[in-house]
């Protein structure tokens, strides 16, 4: 498993092949996690991408509201020898700080997802907001269906 970055920020960059991406903090790595990773894995081999989880060094929570951020059951060594076990291609991992926070939506796909990691296709976690192979507007919009 390939670990990479925020090319901005000095991280390893991904290889040139297009990304299929599931996106959460995957604390924990649980059987639902797990499925969607299983279905970001199986959709990458379809298209001859590379399968990929974008994933935080921390809980965004612990920066944008500190006082009810939940509290972790891994950190990010442990994250990691999980999603190694998922058989993920490779994990990008967003340090999340104050420039994180206020960065737009649209910004944070343009420069990491479509710039850095090449997004084919995209997915959320199973505990997002927005549920299970569901993607905001902005993002579908941006990757394509080939």
């Amino acid at each position: 498993m390939q670990i990479i970055g925020d090319a901005q920020r000095g991280a390893p960059r991904h290889d040139d092949r297009r990304s299929v991406i599931t996106i959460g903090a995957y604390d924990g790595v649980h059987l639902g996690h797990r499925a969607v990773i299983a279905q970001v894995r199986e959709r990458a081999l379809e298209l001859g991408c590379a399968s990929v989880v974008v994933t935080f060094d921390r809980h965004p929570a612990s920066v944008v509201r500190p006082e009810s951020a939940p509290k972790l059951l891994t950190d990010l060594d442990q994250k990691l020898e999980l999603l190694e076990a998922t058989g993920i291609d490779a994990v990008y991992i967003v340090r999340f700080d104050e420039d994180r926070a206020t960065e737009s939506p649209t910004a944070f796909i343009e420069r990491a997802l479509v710039g850095d990691l090449r997004a084919a296709r995209t997915s959320t976690s199973a505990t997002s907001g927005r549920g299970t192979s569901r993607c905001s507007p902005k993002l579908a919009k941006r990757t394509t269906s080939s």
